[in-house]
């Protein structure tokens, strides 16, 4: 099983085991939706708790959520300041959209062959996501949209991108 955060616990809320959670996920609304699964992992990578939501509200950039597992204080604080988890599912993905984890480490080429490096890491600004590029010592941004993105091979590992001129 495959894993990624989707948030971590910041604080305790109340008396009966409601966590405050800062999300790091696109999918707040189904990925906190009532019933559904989060998990507690190891150093190791393994499942040391699953978690199932009873409650989920949102709290401006953050989320509240209580867990069916979790009934008190005492409780709530023995995760506070853990990251929560749940399993990797393509199937809430739609055409074109991809979790940004699989993105990092792709090669980045122009559309006329010419490389340009290897993307570093996906970062969010309030109009577009950018891609953060490597080449050749330095870091580089490109705008993660239609108008610059060719085409995305999970497969192959690559992203190519219509050469603009000036864009480097």
């Amino acid at each position: 099983m495959e894993f990624f955060t989707v948030g971590q616990v910041v604080r305790t809320i109340g008396l009966k085991g409601e966590v405050k959670v800062y999300p790091s996920t696109h999918f707040r609304d189904t990925r906190f939706k009532k019933g559904c699964h989060v998990f507690l992992l190891n150093d190791n990578g393994e499942i040391e708790r699953k978690l199932t939501i009873k409650l989920h509200r949102t709290n401006g950039d953050c989320d509240n959520l209580i867990f069916e597992e979790i009934t008190s204080i005492e409780e709530a604080e023995k995760i506070n300041k853990k990251y929560l988890f749940v399993e990797k599912n393509t199937e809430i993905l739609g055409k074109n959209e991809y979790f940004f984890s699989d993105l990092v480490g792709m090669k980045v080429d122009f559309d006329n062959g010419k490389e340009i490096g290897a993307v570093k890491a996906v970062e969010e600004f309030t109009s577009y996501q950018t891609l953060r590029v490597k080449t050749n010592g330095k870091d580089v941004l490109i705008p993660f949209v239609k108008a610059f993105i060719k085409s995305v091979s999970l497969e192959d590992k690559k992203i190519i991108i219509n050469y603009i001129d000036g864009l480097l």
